[in-house]
């Protein structure tokens, strides 16, 4: 059985498949910040795997993408994660993330962006204590996962395609911002 499981959420059906990655398909139209914090925490609730990432639908992962896992994964830490090449309409760009510091961690909410290997168990738990309604998932996940430990794997884990996309709306920015001050009051530095 796969050690994988891909959350996607997408408004249209899935037809993604990733040989030795369980793609746990979520079809859902998300209209606002809420709904897709709602609909990330829900997804995470079905993992069943031992670790877990989220991928969005319209990004992609490196062609040797199960060895990236396998050496996030052998962190053996709740977080592990990656840089990421991050394709624009004026050409590619490396986005490569710096080792792990909590403080780094606490003045940058996006420290940890893609490809991030959560441990599913650590995850689910550490979802338990978020709030709902308008906040980013993964700036709160993260932040709360890492107080466990996290490690940077300093590999190409996740192909960005950044042009569109929901981290354009307005709403996301005010998401990111109540997301901080959520965890500055919440989570232990």
């Amino acid at each position: 059985p796969p050690r994988y499981t891909a959350i996607v959420l997408s408004a249209s059906p899935v037809t993604l498949t990733l040989p030795g990655v369980q793609v746990l398909a979520r079809v859902q139209r998300i209209t606002n910040v809420a709904e897709l914090h709602a609909a990330r925490l829900d997804a995470l609730a079905h993992v069943t795997t031992p670790y877990c990432f989220y991928l969005d639908d319209d990004d992609e992962l490196p062609a040797d993408y199960l060895s990236v896992l396998d050496e996030c994964a052998a962190q053996g830490l709740p977080l592990a994660y990656t840089n990421e090449l991050v394709r624009r309409p004026g050409g590619d760009v490396l986005a490569r993330a710096q080792p792990y510091s909590r403080a780094s961690h606490r003045s940058d909410a996006t420290f940890v962006h893609h490809l991030a290997l959560m441990n599913t168990g650590a995850a689910q738990a550490a979802a338990a204590l978020l709030p709902r309604g308008a906040y980013c998932t993964l700036m709160l996940l993260y932040y709360q996962l890492a107080s466990g430990g996290a490690a940077h794997v300093d590999r190409i884990g996740y192909i960005w395609n950044k042009a569109g996309g929901i981290h354009t709306w307005p709403s996301m920015l005010v998401a990111q911002v109540a997301s901080t001050a959520w965890a500055a009051r919440n989570i232990a530095p």
